[in-house]
């Protein structure tokens, strides 16, 4: 029986685990000045289309083989062009060992059709040793991820401390539970989640407020790997063409909650989520309205987006069960199913945060070729604008397919900028000489006054070449107190982006550990007391594309100041703590004194987790 522990019990151990030495965040000046390592993609001559901008511009550096991090993704890509070879994969980045540095997991594919027999494409768990070195742990973690998967979702379900792995496939999705000595378990049969659909994206997130996260799965289409549709085209080299979304049928989406027993029951219908038949691809849950109670927005492919809002307050589960929260879909009454022209866009990657710093969550969406991205502005109340054009945000994506993107302030100013992983679904390169199978990623800058500006041309190496990008994550790998992202490709080696820009501010990294809810602190949020405009960070569930962040708040402060942080917990409770310095820390609901940690000196990868920890 898996139980949700004490306050008491939870409170002494993540207190205890606390470590006094504060982390720096400036870096090396060698670090600094590194110049980046000859790109693994399709490079580009294209000279800048406009002189360099002013200012501080985000800078990366490619992290791969060289360093340890030795995989590409394998989707068996054929002549017939089906569709289920398209999407690519994801990427998670967490702390899995609790050595206070983010690990990195990619999924990965197979042979069509499927085979139960077929071992010979595995998933990648990668342990993170510090100085952006890596070693492939996959064996000794027994991480025996197999078949064709897409997406990840990371969360600590059972609260013993230790992330686990909720993974996404055409199949069967898996479930994996992390046991703390550096192996993990296939628990899917167990707790009841292997969605036999084709699965996308996935989030937890505690939907009731009964102390345990739930789980929320995005499908996408009702196709077969044995007899795939097909689109003939005499015209195409190979004779097939990709078939497009529209000919195929969506699926439900499906909603389980946590018995708080180890196990999970599928409460779609009975929630009010079932029943839409959406294409789902992305999915993001977070309080958009600031009443303290979540909403799911869902990222659909060629129809209208959800927006699932709570119906009232959860309800007593039946026979004992967990508790029920009725949904109602009104993306269209909240202005955020559609864009401003009332079309249904071919929606994929889902951004999350407060890119104007007046204290809610705005929503970015990527879209095909030919299409533009969209921003939906968050006007409070469940109001969303349509700001695509008035941020410069539309031109500039209409000759791009956009996949995974995220929200990150690179440059420590305290306002997110933007990043997008771009790549065509086929490669119709035979079709137009305009539109591209490999395309450049995008680094759009936050100019603090509603716009954005592609810096991409100044971005580094990685952003001079072409990819066929997918899933993308964000996380401080290095714990230098910038960001960094990892990025899953098709057709190349997946990589990670270290993060070289030189910090307009200090950072504070904070890690939330609930003890009176789930203990990784979905739906806390957390305010720097005194800012101006405000900065306001939350912990989403989902969020990217087939992807999971790391549940860190990367906060900005000014140089050689202090600031006072308020966090209000998933509980509802609210805290205020002062005197936090540049650097990273642990902050635990009702635990004093607030300490930073330090990142535990690396051990061979046969070292009990728990015992790096408690040392």
């Amino acid at each position: 029986m898996l139980v949700q522990p004490s306050s008491q019990s939870l409170m002494s151990l993540a207190c205890g685990a606390m470590l006094a030495t504060v982390f720096g965040c400036g870096g090396t000046k060698a670090e600094r000045e590194s110049k980046p390592i000859v790109t693994l993609g399709s490079s580009s001559n294209a000279s800048s289309p406009t002189p360099k901008p002013d200012g501080v511009i985000p800078q990366f550096r490619i992290v791969g083989r060289e360093a340890g991090l030795d995989f590409e993704r394998f989707d068996d890509i054929s002549g017939r062009r089906r569709i289920l070879e398209a999407n690519g994969g994801g990427v998670a980045l967490c702390d899995f060992d609790r050595d206070g540095l983010l690990d990195v997991v990619f999924t990965n594919g197979c042979q069509l059709p499927l085979s139960q027999n077929d071992r010979a494409h595995q998933g990648a768990f990668f342990r993170n040793l510090g100085e952006m070195r890596f070693q492939n742990s996959t064996a000794p973690a027994m991480w025996n991820q197999y078949g064709y998967a897409y997406g990840c979702a990371a969360g600590d379900f059972d609260a013993d401390g230790f992330t686990d792995l909720y993974v996404t496939a055409f199949g069967r999705n898996s479930f994996w539970r992390n046991h703390g000595d550096g192996t993990w378990s296939d628990i899917t049969d167990a707790t009841g989640t292997g969605v036999p659909q084709w699965s996308s994206s996935a989030a937890f997130y505690d939907l009731n407020a009964d102390g345990f996260l739930d789980l929320y799965v995005a499908n996408y289409l009702d196709e077969s790997d044995e007899t795939p549709r097909l689109c003939p085209n005499s015209r195409s080299p190979d004779g097939y063409e990709g078939c497009s979304p529209a000919i195929f049928e969506g699926v439900d989406d499906v909603l389980f909650l946590s018995n708080g027993e180890g196990a999970f029951i599928d409460a779609s219908e009975r929630s009010g989520i079932a029943g839409f038949k959406g294409k789902g691809l992305g999915v993001v849950i977070g309080d958009l309205n600031a009443d303290q109670r979540p909403e799911i927005y869902v990222a659909n492919d060629g129809q209208a987006n959800f927006l699932f809002v709570a119906a009232g307050e959860p309800s007593p589960g039946s026979a004992g069960g967990p508790p029920l929260v009725r949904w109602k879909e009104q993306a269209l009454a909240s202005n955020a199913a559609v864009n401003e022209l009332g079309h249904a866009q071919a929606s994929m990657g889902i951004a999350a945060g407060d890119i104007d710093r007046d204290g809610t969550t705005d929503l970015f969406l990527t879209h095909f070729f030919g299409d533009s991205n969209t921003l939906y502005e968050n006007r409070g109340d469940l109001a969303f604008d349509d700001a695509t054009r008035s941020s410069n945000l539309g031109v500039a994506s209409r000759k791009t397919l956009g996949f995974g993107t995220v929200f990150v302030d690179a440059d420590n100013d305290g306002w997110l900028d933007l990043f997008i992983a771009n790549g065509h679904v086929d490669d119709r390169t035979w079709m137009a000489d305009d539109e591209p199978y490999r395309m450049h990623p995008q680094m759009f800058r936050n100019e603090t006054d509603g716009e954005f500006r592609d810096v991409s041309a100044w971005s580094g190496d990685y952003f001079a070449s072409e990819w066929v990008g997918r899933g993308v994550a964000a996380g401080d790998l290095d714990r230098d107190g910038r960001i960094d992202l990892a990025v899953s490709h098709q057709l190349a080696p997946s990589v990670v982006l270290h993060n070289q820009t030189e910090p307009q501010g200090e950072a504070i990294v904070l890690r939330l550990v609930s003890s009176t809810a789930n203990r990784d602190g979905f739906g806390a949020r957390v305010e720097i007391v005194g800012a101006e405009p405000a900065i306001v960070r939350e912990v989403f569930g989902g969020g990217s594309f087939q992807s999971a962040s790391a549940t860190e708040l990367h906060c900005m402060l000014p140089l050689k100041k202090s600031a006072m942080v308020q966090i209000r917990w998933p509980s509802g409770k609210t805290e205020r703590h002062d005197g936090f310095s540049a650097g990273n820390w642990i902050l635990v609901e009702d635990c004093r004194p607030l300490r930073p940690f330090h990142v535990l000196q690396a051990k061979p990868a046969d070292t009990n987790a728990t015992e790096i920890l408690n040392q």
